[in-house]
Protein backbone atom coordinates (compact mmCIF):
# COMPACT_ATOMS: atom_id res chain seq x y z
CA UNK A 1 0.00 0.00 0.00
CA UNK A 2 1.18 3.60 -0.41
CA UNK A 3 2.17 6.18 1.85
CA UNK A 4 -1.16 7.80 2.33
CA UNK A 5 -3.22 4.69 2.45
CA UNK A 6 -1.14 2.27 5.02
CA UNK A 7 1.11 4.48 6.56
CA UNK A 8 -0.37 7.00 8.95
CA UNK A 9 -3.24 9.44 8.18
CA UNK A 10 -2.30 12.62 5.32
CA UNK A 11 -4.04 15.25 4.30
CA UNK A 12 -6.58 14.46 1.50
CA UNK A 13 -7.32 16.19 -1.54
CA UNK A 14 -10.41 17.86 -1.68
CA UNK A 15 -13.32 15.59 -3.40
CA UNK A 16 -13.84 16.19 -7.60
CA UNK A 17 -16.45 17.78 -8.18
CA UNK A 18 -15.08 19.04 -11.67
CA UNK A 19 -12.39 18.10 -13.76
CA UNK A 20 -9.37 18.36 -12.32
CA UNK A 21 -5.57 17.77 -12.54
CA UNK A 22 -2.84 15.69 -11.48
CA UNK A 23 0.91 15.38 -11.50
CA UNK A 24 2.29 11.68 -11.07
CA UNK A 25 6.60 11.28 -10.63
CA UNK A 26 8.18 8.24 -10.49
CA UNK A 27 12.05 7.99 -10.17
CA UNK A 28 12.78 4.88 -11.79
CA UNK A 29 15.96 2.91 -12.13
CA UNK A 30 16.56 5.01 -15.46
CA UNK A 31 14.86 7.59 -15.89
CA UNK A 32 12.48 9.98 -13.54
CA UNK A 33 9.57 10.12 -15.40
CA UNK A 34 5.77 12.64 -14.81
CA UNK A 35 2.32 12.43 -16.42
CA UNK A 36 0.22 15.12 -16.04
CA UNK A 37 -3.58 13.92 -16.43
CA UNK A 38 -6.99 15.50 -16.72
CA UNK A 39 -9.26 13.68 -14.37
CA UNK A 40 -13.34 13.82 -15.06
CA UNK A 41 -16.19 13.49 -12.82
CA UNK A 42 -17.26 10.11 -14.52
CA UNK A 43 -13.58 8.27 -13.55
CA UNK A 44 -12.00 9.23 -17.10
CA UNK A 45 -8.53 10.08 -17.70
CA UNK A 46 -6.83 11.86 -20.05
CA UNK A 47 -2.96 12.72 -20.24
CA UNK A 48 -1.85 16.03 -20.89
CA UNK A 49 1.88 15.93 -20.65
CA UNK A 50 4.13 13.04 -20.53
CA UNK A 51 8.12 13.72 -19.25
CA UNK A 52 11.21 11.64 -19.28
CA UNK A 53 14.24 12.47 -18.02
CA UNK A 54 17.56 10.02 -17.87
CA UNK A 55 18.95 9.39 -14.82
CA UNK A 56 21.33 6.80 -13.73
CA UNK A 57 19.56 5.52 -9.99
CA UNK A 58 19.92 1.55 -11.07
CA UNK A 59 23.47 1.99 -12.29
CA UNK A 60 24.37 3.54 -9.04
CA UNK A 61 22.61 1.03 -6.74
CA UNK A 62 23.06 -1.82 -8.36
CA UNK A 63 26.69 -1.28 -9.10
CA UNK A 64 27.87 0.71 -5.61
CA UNK A 65 24.85 0.27 -3.36
CA UNK A 66 23.99 4.04 -3.45
CA UNK A 67 22.89 7.01 -4.79
CA UNK A 68 25.90 9.05 -5.99
CA UNK A 69 25.88 12.87 -4.97
CA UNK A 70 25.80 13.47 -8.69
CA UNK A 71 22.73 11.55 -9.19
CA UNK A 72 21.27 12.85 -6.10
CA UNK A 73 21.71 16.35 -7.26
CA UNK A 74 19.73 15.57 -11.20
CA UNK A 75 17.34 14.19 -9.24
CA UNK A 76 16.63 17.36 -7.31
CA UNK A 77 17.09 18.85 -10.28
CA UNK A 78 14.32 17.41 -12.31
CA UNK A 79 11.87 17.45 -9.74
CA UNK A 80 12.24 20.85 -9.44
CA UNK A 81 11.68 21.47 -13.34
CA UNK A 82 8.84 19.04 -13.32
CA UNK A 83 6.76 20.61 -10.25
CA UNK A 84 7.26 23.70 -11.83
CA UNK A 85 5.87 22.25 -15.27
CA UNK A 86 2.93 21.13 -13.09
CA UNK A 87 2.45 24.81 -11.64
CA UNK A 88 2.04 26.26 -15.19
CA UNK A 89 -0.88 23.33 -15.17
CA UNK A 90 -2.21 23.86 -12.26
CA UNK A 91 -2.01 20.19 -11.46
CA UNK A 92 -2.53 20.88 -7.43
CA UNK A 93 -2.81 17.33 -6.65
CA UNK A 94 0.70 15.35 -6.95
CA UNK A 95 2.57 12.13 -5.82
CA UNK A 96 6.46 11.02 -6.32
CA UNK A 97 6.86 7.45 -6.24
CA UNK A 98 10.32 5.76 -6.31
CA UNK A 99 11.02 1.92 -6.99
CA UNK A 100 13.41 -0.65 -6.20
CA UNK A 101 16.27 0.93 -7.13
CA UNK A 102 15.72 3.80 -4.89
CA UNK A 103 14.56 1.64 -2.46
CA UNK A 104 17.78 -0.21 -1.88
CA UNK A 105 20.33 2.31 -2.16
CA UNK A 106 21.69 2.58 1.32
CA UNK A 107 21.92 6.61 1.20
CA UNK A 108 17.87 6.54 0.19
CA UNK A 109 16.91 8.15 3.60
CA UNK A 110 18.79 11.45 2.32
CA UNK A 111 16.87 11.72 -0.85
CA UNK A 112 13.55 11.19 0.85
CA UNK A 113 14.58 13.87 3.27
CA UNK A 114 15.51 16.00 0.41
CA UNK A 115 12.69 15.59 -1.54
CA UNK A 116 10.81 16.83 1.33
CA UNK A 117 12.85 19.74 1.49
CA UNK A 118 12.84 21.09 -1.59
CA UNK A 119 9.29 20.31 -2.52
CA UNK A 120 7.26 19.60 0.55
CA UNK A 121 6.05 16.21 -0.91
CA UNK A 122 6.71 12.89 0.26
CA UNK A 123 8.48 10.18 -1.43
CA UNK A 124 6.93 7.16 -1.44
CA UNK A 125 9.63 3.91 -1.79
CA UNK A 126 7.53 1.27 -3.53
CA UNK A 127 7.77 -2.76 -2.15
CA UNK A 128 7.64 -4.45 -5.42
CA UNK A 129 4.40 -6.31 -4.23
CA UNK A 130 2.97 -2.99 -3.57
CA UNK A 131 3.93 -2.18 -7.09
CA UNK A 132 2.03 -4.67 -8.24
CA UNK A 133 -1.18 -3.01 -7.43
CA UNK A 134 -0.41 0.28 -9.57
CA UNK A 135 0.21 -2.30 -12.13
CA UNK A 136 -3.29 -4.56 -11.99
CA UNK A 137 -5.31 -1.25 -11.45
CA UNK A 138 -3.55 -0.56 -15.10
CA UNK A 139 -4.53 -3.76 -16.14
CA UNK A 140 -8.12 -3.84 -15.31
CA UNK A 141 -9.75 -2.98 -18.56
CA UNK A 142 -7.89 -5.70 -20.20
CA UNK A 143 -8.21 -8.41 -16.93
CA UNK A 144 -12.25 -7.84 -17.04
CA UNK A 145 -12.66 -9.32 -20.70
CA UNK A 146 -11.26 -12.35 -19.51
CA UNK A 147 -13.62 -13.66 -16.69
CA UNK A 148 -13.41 -16.98 -15.72
CA UNK A 149 -10.15 -17.38 -17.52
CA UNK A 150 -6.61 -18.02 -16.59
CA UNK A 151 -4.04 -15.17 -17.15
CA UNK A 152 -0.31 -13.90 -16.41
CA UNK A 153 0.85 -10.54 -15.94
CA UNK A 154 4.57 -10.01 -16.31
CA UNK A 155 5.74 -6.35 -15.00
CA UNK A 156 9.49 -6.06 -15.98
CA UNK A 157 10.90 -3.49 -13.90
CA UNK A 158 14.38 -2.39 -13.58
CA UNK A 159 15.26 -4.13 -10.29
CA UNK A 160 12.16 -6.54 -9.94
CA UNK A 161 9.75 -8.60 -12.35
CA UNK A 162 6.12 -8.74 -10.47
CA UNK A 163 4.07 -11.82 -11.24
CA UNK A 164 0.62 -11.87 -11.28
CA UNK A 165 -1.42 -15.34 -12.28
CA UNK A 166 -5.16 -13.86 -12.32
CA UNK A 167 -8.55 -15.52 -13.14
CA UNK A 168 -10.23 -12.67 -14.73
CA UNK A 169 -9.47 -9.75 -11.98
CA UNK A 170 -9.10 -11.60 -9.12
CA UNK A 171 -6.21 -13.04 -7.94
CA UNK A 172 -4.70 -16.42 -7.79
CA UNK A 173 -1.16 -15.71 -6.66
CA UNK A 174 1.61 -13.05 -7.16
CA UNK A 175 4.84 -12.18 -5.80
CA UNK A 176 8.04 -10.35 -7.15
CA UNK A 177 11.75 -11.86 -7.78
CA UNK A 178 14.56 -9.90 -8.20
CA UNK A 179 15.05 -9.99 -11.97
CA UNK A 180 14.73 -6.59 -13.28
CA UNK A 181 16.15 -5.28 -16.50
CA UNK A 182 18.80 -2.74 -14.82
CA UNK A 183 19.36 -5.81 -12.03
CA UNK A 184 20.54 -7.73 -14.69
CA UNK A 185 22.60 -5.73 -16.77
CA UNK A 186 24.49 -4.54 -14.16
CA UNK A 187 24.58 -8.36 -12.53
CA UNK A 188 26.16 -9.66 -16.55
CA UNK A 189 29.41 -6.98 -16.16
CA UNK A 190 31.49 -5.45 -18.42
CA UNK A 191 31.89 -8.34 -21.14
CA UNK A 192 31.76 -8.91 -24.92
CA UNK A 193 28.21 -8.85 -26.48
CA UNK A 194 28.56 -13.13 -26.93
CA UNK A 195 29.27 -13.61 -23.40
CA UNK A 196 26.75 -11.27 -21.98
CA UNK A 197 24.11 -12.85 -23.79
CA UNK A 198 24.91 -16.03 -22.61
CA UNK A 199 25.47 -14.50 -18.97
CA UNK A 200 22.10 -12.82 -19.43
CA UNK A 201 19.85 -16.04 -20.93
CA UNK A 202 21.41 -18.24 -17.72
CA UNK A 203 20.59 -15.71 -15.28
CA UNK A 204 17.14 -14.78 -16.48
CA UNK A 205 16.38 -18.78 -16.94
CA UNK A 206 17.52 -19.70 -13.77
CA UNK A 207 15.34 -17.50 -12.13
CA UNK A 208 11.91 -17.91 -13.81
CA UNK A 209 12.83 -21.59 -13.73
CA UNK A 210 12.78 -22.18 -10.11
CA UNK A 211 9.55 -20.59 -9.95
CA UNK A 212 7.90 -22.95 -12.48
CA UNK A 213 5.60 -24.46 -10.17
CA UNK A 214 3.80 -21.30 -10.11
CA UNK A 215 2.63 -21.49 -13.63
CA UNK A 216 1.77 -25.64 -13.73
CA UNK A 217 -1.82 -25.82 -11.73
CA UNK A 218 -3.03 -22.93 -14.62
CA UNK A 219 -4.07 -23.14 -17.85
CA UNK A 220 -2.86 -19.58 -18.73
CA UNK A 221 -4.11 -18.51 -21.91
CA UNK A 222 -4.19 -14.60 -21.67
CA UNK A 223 -0.38 -13.48 -21.22
CA UNK A 224 -0.03 -9.51 -20.34
CA UNK A 225 3.22 -7.57 -20.72
CA UNK A 226 4.05 -4.16 -18.96
CA UNK A 227 7.51 -3.26 -19.89
CA UNK A 228 7.49 0.30 -21.88
CA UNK A 229 11.02 -0.69 -23.65
CA UNK A 230 9.77 -3.71 -25.15
CA UNK A 231 6.62 -2.08 -26.08
CA UNK A 232 8.54 0.44 -28.02
CA UNK A 233 10.86 -1.90 -29.22
CA UNK A 234 8.27 -4.19 -30.82
CA UNK A 235 4.65 -2.00 -31.51
CA UNK A 236 5.82 -2.04 -35.20
CA UNK A 237 7.40 -5.81 -35.57
CA UNK A 238 5.51 -7.39 -38.47
CA UNK A 239 4.00 -10.08 -36.73
CA UNK A 240 2.37 -7.16 -34.44
CA UNK A 241 -2.28 -7.05 -34.78
CA UNK A 242 -2.37 -3.59 -33.08
CA UNK A 243 -5.76 -2.84 -31.58
CA UNK A 244 -6.32 0.84 -30.12
CA UNK A 245 -4.81 -0.18 -26.72
CA UNK A 246 -2.25 -2.72 -27.16
CA UNK A 247 -0.56 -5.10 -29.71
CA UNK A 248 -0.47 -8.72 -29.63
CA UNK A 249 2.29 -11.12 -31.09
CA UNK A 250 1.90 -14.55 -31.41
CA UNK A 251 4.26 -16.30 -29.11
CA UNK A 252 6.43 -18.33 -32.16
CA UNK A 253 6.95 -15.28 -34.44
CA UNK A 254 7.66 -13.36 -30.79
CA UNK A 255 10.23 -15.98 -29.96
CA UNK A 256 11.63 -15.96 -33.36
CA UNK A 257 12.26 -11.86 -33.17
CA UNK A 258 14.00 -11.98 -29.59
CA UNK A 259 16.52 -14.90 -30.84
CA UNK A 260 17.56 -12.79 -33.73
CA UNK A 261 17.56 -9.64 -31.69
CA UNK A 262 20.28 -11.62 -28.97
CA UNK A 263 22.79 -12.03 -31.91
CA UNK A 264 22.63 -7.71 -32.43
CA UNK A 265 25.05 -5.72 -30.62
CA UNK A 266 23.72 -2.51 -28.53
CA UNK A 267 24.43 0.00 -31.32
CA UNK A 268 22.59 -2.53 -33.93
CA UNK A 269 19.57 -2.88 -31.67
CA UNK A 270 19.27 0.88 -31.09
CA UNK A 271 19.33 1.52 -34.99
CA UNK A 272 16.54 -1.64 -35.11
CA UNK A 273 14.21 -0.41 -32.78
CA UNK A 274 14.97 3.36 -33.13
CA UNK A 275 16.13 3.60 -29.20
CA UNK A 276 18.98 5.55 -27.35
CA UNK A 277 21.30 3.71 -25.49
CA UNK A 278 19.96 3.77 -22.26
CA UNK A 279 16.95 2.00 -22.94
CA UNK A 280 19.05 -0.23 -25.14
CA UNK A 281 20.82 -1.16 -22.08
CA UNK A 282 17.76 -1.97 -20.47
CA UNK A 283 15.64 -3.64 -23.73
CA UNK A 284 18.40 -6.32 -24.13
CA UNK A 285 17.91 -8.15 -20.51
CA UNK A 286 14.71 -7.30 -20.44
CA UNK A 287 14.02 -9.85 -23.50
CA UNK A 288 15.96 -12.41 -22.22
CA UNK A 289 13.56 -11.96 -19.13
CA UNK A 290 10.49 -11.98 -21.37
CA UNK A 291 11.48 -15.22 -23.67
CA UNK A 292 12.27 -17.37 -20.31
CA UNK A 293 8.37 -16.72 -19.06
CA UNK A 294 7.41 -17.64 -22.52
CA UNK A 295 9.55 -20.77 -22.59
CA UNK A 296 8.00 -21.52 -19.24
CA UNK A 297 4.15 -20.14 -19.28
CA UNK A 298 2.95 -21.85 -23.02
CA UNK A 299 0.90 -19.09 -23.67
CA UNK A 300 0.26 -19.04 -27.45
CA UNK A 301 0.41 -14.95 -27.66
CA UNK A 302 1.45 -12.04 -25.64
CA UNK A 303 -0.63 -8.89 -25.15
CA UNK A 304 2.16 -5.95 -25.16
CA UNK A 305 -0.21 -3.76 -22.97
CA UNK A 306 1.33 -0.36 -23.45
CA UNK A 307 -0.22 0.49 -19.60
CA UNK A 308 2.63 0.90 -16.59
CA UNK A 309 2.74 1.35 -13.09
CA UNK A 310 2.52 5.33 -13.52
CA UNK A 311 -0.75 4.59 -14.94
CA UNK A 312 -2.46 2.48 -12.00
CA UNK A 313 -1.01 5.47 -9.67
CA UNK A 314 -2.78 8.31 -11.69
CA UNK A 315 -5.86 5.80 -11.63
CA UNK A 316 -5.73 5.58 -7.58
CA UNK A 317 -5.34 9.03 -7.81
CA UNK A 318 -8.18 9.91 -9.09
CA UNK A 319 -10.60 7.09 -6.93
CA UNK A 320 -8.55 9.30 -4.10
CA UNK A 321 -10.36 12.65 -5.84
CA UNK A 322 -13.63 10.93 -6.02
CA UNK A 323 -13.52 10.08 -2.54
CA UNK A 324 -12.96 6.19 -2.95
CA UNK A 325 -10.33 4.93 -0.60
CA UNK A 326 -7.73 2.45 -3.10
CA UNK A 327 -6.69 0.54 -0.12
CA UNK A 328 -10.67 -0.53 0.54
CA UNK A 329 -11.30 -0.93 -3.13
CA UNK A 330 -8.79 -3.08 -3.57
CA UNK A 331 -9.73 -5.49 -0.25
CA UNK A 332 -11.12 -8.52 -1.84
CA UNK A 333 -7.73 -9.25 -3.87
CA UNK A 334 -5.57 -8.44 -0.70
CA UNK A 335 -7.79 -10.85 0.87
CA UNK A 336 -7.13 -13.84 -1.89
CA UNK A 337 -3.26 -13.01 -2.13
CA UNK A 338 -3.60 -13.97 1.60
CA UNK A 339 -5.71 -17.03 1.19
CA UNK A 340 -3.39 -18.15 -1.67
CA UNK A 341 -0.45 -17.67 0.90
CA UNK A 342 -2.40 -19.67 3.20
CA UNK A 343 -2.98 -22.23 0.57
CA UNK A 344 0.45 -22.68 0.26
CA UNK A 345 1.24 -23.43 3.50
CA UNK A 346 -1.89 -26.25 3.94
CA UNK A 347 -3.63 -24.01 6.61
CA UNK A 348 -6.80 -24.94 7.62
CA UNK A 349 -9.17 -23.33 5.38
CA UNK A 350 -12.53 -23.81 7.28
CA UNK A 351 -10.73 -22.72 10.85
CA UNK A 352 -9.56 -19.46 9.27
CA UNK A 353 -12.94 -18.76 7.44
CA UNK A 354 -14.84 -18.80 10.79
CA UNK A 355 -11.73 -17.02 12.89
CA UNK A 356 -12.55 -14.34 10.23
CA UNK A 357 -15.98 -14.02 10.60
CA UNK A 358 -16.03 -14.10 14.17
CA UNK A 359 -12.97 -11.57 14.19
CA UNK A 360 -14.65 -8.90 11.82
CA UNK A 361 -18.02 -9.39 13.81
CA UNK A 362 -16.24 -7.99 17.13
CA UNK A 363 -14.64 -5.63 15.60
CA UNK A 364 -17.83 -4.08 13.65
CA UNK A 365 -19.35 -4.19 17.39
CA UNK A 366 -15.39 -2.54 18.83
CA UNK A 367 -15.37 -0.14 16.06
CA UNK A 368 -16.56 3.20 17.14
CA UNK A 369 -15.05 2.86 21.03
CA UNK A 370 -11.98 1.58 20.37
CA UNK A 371 -11.42 4.28 17.57
CA UNK A 372 -11.05 1.87 14.84
CA UNK A 373 -10.66 2.48 10.85
CA UNK A 374 -11.42 0.24 7.56
CA UNK A 375 -7.41 0.03 7.08
CA UNK A 376 -7.25 -1.51 10.54
CA UNK A 377 -10.60 -4.16 9.83
CA UNK A 378 -8.76 -5.10 6.73
CA UNK A 379 -5.54 -5.71 8.83
CA UNK A 380 -7.25 -7.61 11.28
CA UNK A 381 -9.01 -9.89 8.25
CA UNK A 382 -5.50 -10.53 6.97
CA UNK A 383 -4.30 -11.79 10.24
CA UNK A 384 -6.86 -13.60 10.65
CA UNK A 385 -6.93 -15.80 7.37
CA UNK A 386 -2.82 -16.19 7.92
CA UNK A 387 -2.87 -16.03 12.44
CA UNK A 388 -2.09 -20.25 11.93
CA UNK A 389 0.19 -20.75 8.95
CA UNK A 390 3.34 -21.62 11.37
CA UNK A 391 1.55 -24.94 11.56
CA UNK A 392 3.18 -25.92 8.89
CA UNK A 393 6.21 -25.78 10.70
CA UNK A 394 5.54 -26.55 14.00
CA UNK A 395 2.43 -26.50 16.02
CA UNK A 396 4.68 -25.84 18.99
CA UNK A 397 5.07 -21.56 19.10
CA UNK A 398 3.52 -21.93 16.06
CA UNK A 399 2.34 -17.97 16.38
CA UNK A 400 6.13 -17.26 16.30
CA UNK A 401 6.22 -18.81 13.01
CA UNK A 402 3.28 -18.06 11.79
CA UNK A 403 4.81 -14.18 12.21
CA UNK A 404 7.69 -15.43 10.33
CA UNK A 405 5.66 -16.64 7.34
CA UNK A 406 3.49 -13.46 7.29
CA UNK A 407 6.51 -11.41 7.26
CA UNK A 408 8.15 -12.27 4.58
CA UNK A 409 5.91 -13.74 1.95
CA UNK A 410 4.24 -11.50 -0.82
CA UNK A 411 0.64 -10.54 0.08
CA UNK A 412 -0.19 -8.50 -3.28
CA UNK A 413 -0.53 -5.07 -3.07
CA UNK A 414 0.81 -4.91 0.97
CA UNK A 415 4.00 -3.06 1.94
CA UNK A 416 6.65 -3.99 4.31
CA UNK A 417 5.29 -1.51 7.16
CA UNK A 418 1.85 -3.49 6.95
CA UNK A 419 2.65 -6.77 6.60
CA UNK A 420 4.45 -6.62 9.63
CA UNK A 421 1.63 -5.21 11.29
CA UNK A 422 -0.19 -7.77 10.47
CA UNK A 423 2.28 -10.57 11.13
CA UNK A 424 2.89 -8.81 15.04
CA UNK A 425 -1.01 -9.11 15.34
CA UNK A 426 -1.08 -12.70 14.27
CA UNK A 427 1.64 -12.78 16.64
CA UNK A 428 -0.01 -12.13 19.26
CA UNK A 429 -2.90 -14.35 18.77
CA UNK A 430 -2.24 -16.87 21.34
CA UNK A 431 -1.19 -16.30 25.19
CA UNK A 432 1.58 -13.55 25.47
CA UNK A 433 1.14 -10.15 25.89
CA UNK A 434 2.61 -7.41 24.48
CA UNK A 435 5.86 -6.21 26.66
CA UNK A 436 9.12 -4.48 25.43
CA UNK A 437 10.88 -7.57 25.60
CA UNK A 438 9.09 -8.36 22.24
CA UNK A 439 11.39 -6.17 19.72
CA UNK A 440 10.17 -6.47 16.39
CA UNK A 441 6.67 -4.94 18.21
CA UNK A 442 8.80 -2.39 20.09
CA UNK A 443 9.98 -1.04 17.13
CA UNK A 444 6.65 0.51 16.05
CA UNK A 445 5.76 4.10 16.47
CA UNK A 446 3.18 4.04 19.54
CA UNK A 447 0.28 4.49 17.55
CA UNK A 448 1.18 0.91 15.76
CA UNK A 449 1.58 -0.66 19.18
CA UNK A 450 -1.52 0.03 20.31
CA UNK A 451 -3.46 -0.95 17.07
CA UNK A 452 -1.75 -4.08 16.91
CA UNK A 453 -2.66 -4.44 21.11
CA UNK A 454 -6.57 -3.51 19.77
CA UNK A 455 -6.21 -6.60 16.85
CA UNK A 456 -4.74 -8.92 18.38
CA UNK A 457 -6.78 -8.87 21.24
CA UNK A 458 -10.40 -9.62 19.17
CA UNK A 459 -8.43 -12.17 16.90
CA UNK A 460 -7.55 -14.09 20.07
CA UNK A 461 -10.83 -14.04 21.29
CA UNK A 462 -12.27 -14.61 18.04
CA UNK A 463 -9.64 -17.86 17.72
CA UNK A 464 -11.38 -19.54 21.11
CA UNK A 465 -14.25 -19.31 19.54
CA UNK A 466 -13.23 -22.30 17.54
CA UNK A 467 -11.08 -24.19 20.09
CA UNK A 468 -9.86 -27.23 18.80
CA UNK A 469 -11.04 -26.40 15.34
CA UNK A 470 -13.95 -28.12 15.70
CA UNK A 471 -16.25 -25.61 14.04
CA UNK A 472 -19.30 -25.94 16.54
CA UNK A 473 -20.33 -22.42 16.72
CA UNK A 474 -21.66 -21.36 13.52
CA UNK A 475 -22.43 -17.79 14.24
CA UNK A 476 -21.95 -14.83 16.66
CA UNK A 477 -23.57 -11.66 17.47
CA UNK A 478 -21.81 -9.71 19.40
CA UNK A 479 -22.82 -6.34 21.43
CA UNK A 480 -21.70 -3.90 24.26
CA UNK A 481 -23.52 -4.05 27.07
CA UNK A 482 -22.51 -1.71 30.19
CA UNK A 483 -19.26 -3.17 30.98
CA UNK A 484 -19.79 -6.35 29.79
CA UNK A 485 -19.18 -7.65 25.50
CA UNK A 486 -21.68 -10.14 25.24
CA UNK A 487 -21.14 -12.70 22.31
CA UNK A 488 -24.07 -14.71 21.54
CA UNK A 489 -23.24 -17.82 20.10
CA UNK A 490 -25.43 -20.41 17.92
CA UNK A 491 -23.40 -23.22 18.03
CA UNK A 492 -23.94 -27.22 17.94
CA UNK A 493 -21.75 -28.29 20.47
CA UNK A 494 -20.16 -28.26 24.00
CA UNK A 495 -19.53 -24.47 25.24
CA UNK A 496 -17.14 -26.14 28.00
CA UNK A 497 -14.01 -26.16 26.02
CA UNK A 498 -14.54 -22.57 25.17
CA UNK A 499 -15.72 -21.52 29.06
CA UNK A 500 -12.29 -23.21 29.73
CA UNK A 501 -10.16 -21.47 27.74
CA UNK A 502 -11.95 -17.98 27.60
CA UNK A 503 -9.79 -16.00 30.66
CA UNK A 504 -6.31 -16.61 28.97
CA UNK A 505 -7.71 -15.64 25.12
CA UNK A 506 -9.97 -12.82 26.55
CA UNK A 507 -7.30 -11.67 28.74
CA UNK A 508 -6.06 -8.77 26.27
CA UNK A 509 -9.22 -7.47 24.75
CA UNK A 510 -10.29 -6.98 28.31
CA UNK A 511 -7.09 -4.93 29.01
CA UNK A 512 -7.65 -2.48 26.04
CA UNK A 513 -11.60 -2.03 26.33
CA UNK A 514 -11.92 -2.52 29.83
CA UNK A 515 -15.21 -4.84 28.89
CA UNK A 516 -16.07 -8.11 30.39
CA UNK A 517 -16.46 -10.81 27.93
CA UNK A 518 -19.63 -12.67 28.51
CA UNK A 519 -20.61 -15.96 26.22
CA UNK A 520 -24.31 -16.93 25.95
CA UNK A 521 -25.75 -19.54 24.01
CA UNK A 522 -28.79 -18.42 21.90
CA UNK A 523 -31.00 -19.85 18.84
CA UNK A 524 -30.43 -17.62 15.69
Amino acid sequence: MTGNSAGGKKKQPRRLSASRLMAAIDLGSTAVRMNIAELFPDGGIRIVEELSHPVSTGADTFRHGRLLPETLRTILGILGNYLRLADDYGASFRRVVGSSALREAFNREILVDRVRHDTGLELELLDPVEESRFVYQALLPWLRQRQGNYSLALNIGGGFTEIMILRGEDFQIGGAKRLGASRLFHAAGQVGNQARAEILRALAANIVNSIRDYFQEYSISGFYLVNRFLYRAFINDSAAVRHPNDFVVAAEPLRRRLEQAHRLSHLELGRLFNLGLADIELLSPAMFILESFIDVVGAAEITFTGTEMLSGLLVEMGMLLRGENPFTAFRRQLVRSARAVGERYGYDRAHARLVTEFSLTIFDELREPLDLEDRDRLLLELAAVLHDVGMYISENLHHRHSAYLIKWSDIVGLNDNDRALVSQIAYFHRVETPSDEHLEYMAFPRPDRVRIIKLAGILRLADVLDRGHRQNIKNIRAEVDGDRLRLRLAMTGDLEVVIDALPKKADLLELVTGLRVVLQMEAF
